[in-house]
């Protein structure tokens, strides 16, 4: 790729999607299961207006400011996207991506409202319901090719089927962050409840500090103490890291629904409409994701686009981390010596990556070491969530009118 071509095409860039069939046709589900789930939210959001529409916005502004501090930030930048239709900002986001923020952050958060346990709680019920949301696209996204990870970076080199453990508490976290900005800002400007609408000024300022502020309210809040202390400083593993955090949420959702209001509770008083379209969304995310994990094919997967640099393999990038350490990865992937094996060269020219350094070139899917093993574990997420959700949505209360005020607030 010219660096011309790349210069002309950074706001926008398209791709044919007949390419994307091609050469990496499981990418191209992807797409066509999110736009119309970014669509089905929105569609929630303005039947609902007020609060609804607003948390929609700053899902998607809060999804833009997390994205370009990932690509910018040296410290941050540890992923790569395949290229999409269509991609922006230097064909490093695509555009669905941008939609799956509002998507998760929006289904996540309504859904966990509907528990009616006030802010904090169902801050902790969103990040548990949007980490198991997003945790079935990790595990196809890296297996397939829609993204690689740096291959030594300290922060994400622990991994479960190549699904780093921080990738997993970045949503738990980041999502509990974005719901207690969105109420949690509201509360202190207007003292209503989480779902009564303020003047316009007032819901302008809380769009905008959520999209703006979550990313460093989550790393200051969240990450700092619950990993980067125990994982950083004393030398605990990312993986008891996360499911610290995961207890941690489940016990704080359980104490407070223990004595959640009776109005959590309608199906008690006869029939509760919950068939709507966030309960679609739920459906088609998790079925397709369900069917991809059994009918996709990893092995015939050719990505061509930006990647992590391919380059000398002793250069090295010293940087700190959120508590002040100084840790260092390698400035480029070593083709001699990388820990990547979702990946490698075996449908390029020669089998082996360009000699020299290179952001954009062609990487190759690989087999699944053991397939069975792997759709066991993205349908247990998969029922996980759909249960999850099943149980917010229709065995919880109904959405909140922007003229009611909750009591427990």
């Amino acid at each position: 790729m010219k660096e011309k071509e790349l210069t002309e095409a950074w706001w926008i860039a398209f791709r044919s999607p007949l390419d994307i069939y091609e050469k990496h046709a499981n990418y191209l589900v992807a797409e066509l299961a999110f736009y119309p789930m970014a669509v089905l939210t929105f569609m929630h959001a303005m039947r609902k207006g007020g609060r609804y529409r607003n948390m929609w916005i700053a899902a998607l502004l809060q999804g833009l400011v997390a994205e370009m501090i990932s690509y910018w930030v040296p410290e941050a930048e540890n992923s790569w996207h395949a290229r999409s239709s269509v991609m922006m900002l230097g064909r490093r986001l695509p555009l669905y991506i941008l939609c799956l923020y509002p998507v998760i952050h929006y289904v996540s958060t309504v859904a966990a409202s509907r528990l009616k346990l006030g802010i904090f709680p169902t801050a902790y019920a969103a990040g548990l319901a949007d980490a198991v949301f997003y945790h079935v696209w990790d595990l196809v996204a890296v297996k397939h090719l829609w993204l690689t990870w740096h291959d030594t970076d300290p922060n994400i080199y622990e991994r479960q089927f190549w699904v780093p453990f921080a990738s997993t508490l970045f949503r738990l976290t980041f999502s509990a962050a974005f719901t207690l900005l969105f109420f949690g800002t509201h509360k202190l400007m207007t003292g209503k409840a989480m779902y009564q609408t303020g003047s316009f000024l007032q819901e302008a300022a809380a769009i905008v500090l959520t999209g703006l502020l979550t990313f460093p309210t989550a790393v200051a809040t969240h990450f700092i103490p619950l990993y980067h202390s125990l994982h950083d400083a004393l030398g605990a593993s990312s993986e008891v890291c996360v499911l610290a955090v995961i207890y941690l949420y489940i016990l704080i959702v359980w104490v407070s629904d223990r004595n959640g209001p009776e109005e959590a509770r309608p199906r008690k008083k006869g029939s509760h409409s919950w068939k709507d379209e966030l309960t679609l969304v739920v459906l088609i995310h998790f079925l397709a994701f369900a069917g991809l994990a059994v009918f996709a094919k990893p092995e015939s997967v050719v990505s061509t686009g930006m990647h992590e640099p391919i380059g000398p393999c002793n250069d090295t990038i010293q940087m700190y981390n959120a508590i002040g350490q100084v840790v260092s990865k390698r400035k480029y992937l070593c083709p001699a010596d990388y820990d990547e094996g979702y990946m490698d060269f075996h449908c390029v020219p020669g089998g082996k990556a360009p000699p020299g350094v290179h952001h954009w070139y062609t990487i190759c899917g690989t087999p699944h070491e053991n397939h069975a093993e792997y759709i066991t574990v993205v349908w247990g997420f998969c029922l996980l969530g759909l249960t999850y959700y099943y149980n917010l949505l229709a065995c919880s209360g109904l959405d909140e009118s922007s003229a009611k005020k909750h009591k427990t607030n």
